[in-house]
């Protein structure tokens, strides 16, 4: 199917190409992201744009000798397809299959994993140290490969300002497809570029700079200053009329750029030319996202990560995408803040460059003037907001789980210390699948919970979701336990199920008891609630007398139902989708020694302490052991009772991933 691509197994294979060849590698490796991703799923319309620049950098370097460290990592499919993945690319994202990110267990060409943004310069530098302080300097070159984004990061200008003015030989790539930096790319703008990085220019400014060395005494060093500063930022106001590059060179880099991203002869050209370049360097290119497509170029946003139905839709002239089948929990979020909103002219909403993800660009159609996005940059978000808050404000920051975790010092720094109310909406809490683990949010319950003066919640479907969210703004945020509060929930369909019990209102810090039993009592906390349920029904149906408690509050516990259900039953099974060390389940054994139960037997279900890999949600639940026979089984374990012939996981699980 791939005449050139099928034979490249490294990218050595790549060295002995022509350009033409080369060209028609490009149009290939396209093709296999299209082809594997409408079957798969992932992410897409960077991917395409990345995949000259891609190219040219294995054309040019010699990895893994050569080090090329990539930021986030979604973006690199054409690096795992020419690093001899080709053949097991259609497995991506699956169980056992390749990950969507960067693993350095997958292949000896990750030299380092990614997959949250903004770490690749810090990290290269790491290399390029370590290179020259094991003598290697003449024999590697070190590469941060960064899209304009990330480089909204806090951790990324740290590294671009602590490796600029190093002088070790360092080059940071920028693929700049959304935030138009500088101007379009032009015929003069690409010459000029490759004018800068060849050896004449080179020559001429370092026998200049030799020159002025020489003037003696202080007239000569503020003369030499001045004339540096001219030779390095003359070419670059030639280049890109708006300054683009001067930041760059200020923070001690030769500024190459911009370069057309997608121009596969300029850009094999210019890496050519700063592969022999020292000091630290920095090569501007422009993409387009979704290059090759023309649906992802046109709507690079909603092509960003596609699902299978999308390319069934678009090829049936619909493009209506990926439909969910129920009421997803984001969609709750959004509709409830948007009408809360209406109704309370104190609310903001703050997300970090995911608005579409947490349903807030919904919110910003209604109340533009109080939304805030702050690009990738939680921890500011979240000072942001303490701002806010102390000012009288109601900030509503909606982060992924797996986000928020860069931003914990802020918390308990800047919003727990001070006891300010800003209310967290953790979206993506708990395993979310196919992106693995950089992005399953699992240990929000335990980083939060150990913080004096944060509360938390979780609730079981959407009505009681809508209804903590109105508890939040209406009460909790202006009421005697005002302070920060923190909402988890999952990604998906939130459930629509019959719990067989009246709705109880939302109050601080007590439980729902949705059964009431003698013999074992199961008490689950948020999207856990469901399948424990369900489990309890099971169970009920085989005689056993269960009380079944949804949580709702992680912090503070109730208590007093909590303890009362422990006396009467002595059987505890607790359930939560979060790490166990820390959890839920630990702050319930701390409560029970705390009161001297320790005869109380307690079985807690949770995330164990191991970092859980990519796959269908439900495949990873079984493996975590968090489904509803799981837990019915741990019933009528503790009551003695025998067991069904169990479920074999193989029959849903594929072979382990190996490099």
């Amino acid at each position: 199917m791939y005449e050139l691509l099928s034979r490249i197994h490294s990218p050595a294979d790549l060295k002995h190409l022509t350009r033409d060849e080369l060209k028609q590698v490009a149009v290939e490796l396209r093709e296999a992201i299209i082809d594997n991703l409408s079957k798969t799923g992932g992410h897409f319309a960077s991917d395409l744009g990345a995949v000259d620049m891609i190219l040219a950098l294995h054309t040019v370097y010699s990895v893994p000798t050569d080090k090329i460290i990539w930021d986030t990592g979604h973006q690199c499919y054409a690096h795992k397809m020419l690093t001899g993945r080709l053949n097991r690319f259609n497995t991506l994202r699956q169980y056992g299959g390749l990950s969507g990110f960067l693993r350095r267990e997958e292949s000896d060409c990750d030299l380092f994993g990614a997959g949250h943004a903004g770490t690749s310069i810090s990290a290269a530098y790491g290399f390029a140290v370590a290179r020259d302080m094991m003598g290697h300097s003449n024999d590697e070159s070190v590469l941060a490969v960064i899209g304009d984004a990330s480089m909204t990061a806090g951790l990324a200008l740290e590294g671009l300002h602590n490796a600029g003015h190093s002088g070790r030989n360092f080059t940071v790539v920028l693929n700049d497809n959304d935030m138009s930096i500088a101007e379009s790319v032009g015929g003069l703008a690409t010459y000029l570029a490759k004018l800068r990085v060849s050896p004449f220019y080179q020559n001429v400014e370092a026998q200049a700079k030799n020159v002025l060395k020489m003037v003696p005494g202080t007239p000569g060093r503020v003369v030499n200053k001045a004339a540096s500063s001219v030779l390095k930022h003359s070419l670059t106001h030639m280049v890109s009329s708006d300054h683009s590059g001067i930041l760059f060179e200020e923070l001690g880099y030769q500024y190459i750029g911009p370069i057309d991203g997608h121009d596969l002869d300029v850009l094999i050209d210019v890496f050519t030319s700063v592969r022999k370049m020292t000091g630290p360097v920095f090569v501007h290119l422009r993409t387009v996202k979704g290059k090759g497509y023309d649906p992802a170029e046109e709507n690079a946003r909603k092509w960003h990560a596609v699902t299978p139905p999308m390319f069934a839709d678009t090829a049936s002239g619909t493009a209506s995408g990926s439909k969910s089948s129920g009421q997803t929990w984001t969609s709750v979020f959004s509709k409830a803040i948007i009408e809360l909103a209406n109704d309370d002219p104190k609310i903001a909403a703050i997300t970090a460059a995911m608005p579409d993800g947490t349903g807030l660009n919904k919110f910003k159609e209604v109340h533009p003037n109080r939304y805030f996005d702050t690009a990738i940059a939680e921890q500011h978000a979240v000072c942001f907001a303490a701002g806010l808050a102390a000012e009288g404000m109601k900030p509503i920051t909606a982060i992924y789980s797996t986000f928020l975790q860069r931003a914990y010092d802020i918390i308990l720094h800047d919003v727990a210390l001070q006891n300010l109310p800003v209310m967290f909406c953790l979206d993506r809490a708990g395993l979310v699948g196919d992106d693995g683990p950089t992005h399953h949010g699992v240990f929000d319950i335990a980083y939060l919970r150990h913080i004096p003066n944060v509360t938390m919640i979780a609730p079981k479907d959407g009505q009681e979701f809508d209804a903590m969210l109105r508890y939040m703004v209406n009460e909790h945020v202006v009421g005697s336990h005002s302070g920060p509060i923190a909402i988890r929930y999952p990604r998906g369909n939130a459930p629509s199920i019959d719990w067989n019990s009246p709705y109880q209102p939302i109050a601080y810090g007590k439980a729902e008891v949705l059964m009431r039993g003698s013999d074992v009592t199961m008490l689950a906390y948020g999207n856990m609630v469901a399948p424990a349920f369900e489990a309890a029904k099971i169970l009920d149906s085989e005689g056993v007398s269960v009380e079944f408690i949804n949580l709702r509050w992680a912090k503070p516990l109730d208590k007093e139902v909590i303890l009362d259900a422990a006396r009467r039953t002595g059987k505890l099974i607790v359930m939560e989708e979060g790490v166990i060390n820390g959890g839920v389940g630990s702050g319930i054994l701390e409560l029970l020694a705390a009161n001297g139960m320790s005869d109380v037997e307690v079985k807690l279900f949770g995330v164990p302490d191991k970092f859980i890999e990519h796959g269908a949600i439900p495949i990873l639940h079984r493996l975590c052991m968090l489904t509803t026979p799981d837990f019915a089984a741990a019933g009528r374990d503790m009551l003695g009772r025998a067991q069904p012939e169990p479920e074999r996981l193989g029959e849903v699980a594929h072979e382990p991933m190996t490099a």
